[in-house]
């Protein structure tokens, strides 16, 4: 049977608290290593979720853009029709309306 004296026992105490300590302490760190790794995590996940949101963002945009482009020009050609469509119907008119007065004024110097 070995027997230790009181020193060594005590020695083995300090060593065995030392190493809990030293344990304790790697513990510790990797704990706060760990924590730093989740918050880099994070924030890479937010960034690149920010990074896909704006360019969501800017596809809706530049769709809704050509869209309104491609009514504005369907207007625009529509309203240009109408335009044309109206002094069509102005020269037709005025046309009418000479012929109406030329009529008038040859009646009228017919029984002047």
């Amino acid at each position: 049977m070995v027997t230790m004296d009181r020193t060594e026992i005590l020695e083995k105490i300090k060593q065995a608290e030392i190493k809990v300590e030293e344990a304790i302490r790697a513990a510790e760190e990797e704990r706060k290593n760990k924590i730093l790794e989740a918050k880099m995590k994070a924030r890479e996940i937010i960034e690149s979720a920010e990074a896909e949101a704006v360019k969501v963002k800017e596809d809706i945009l530049n769709s809704a853009r050509q869209q309104i482009e491609a009514e504005k020009e369907e207007i625009r050609k529509r309203e240009t029709k109408n335009i044309e469509d109206y002094a069509k119907k102005g020269k037709d008119n005025i046309m009418k309306a000479v012929e109406m007065l030329y009529n008038e004024f040859v009646g009228m110097m017919e029984h002047a």
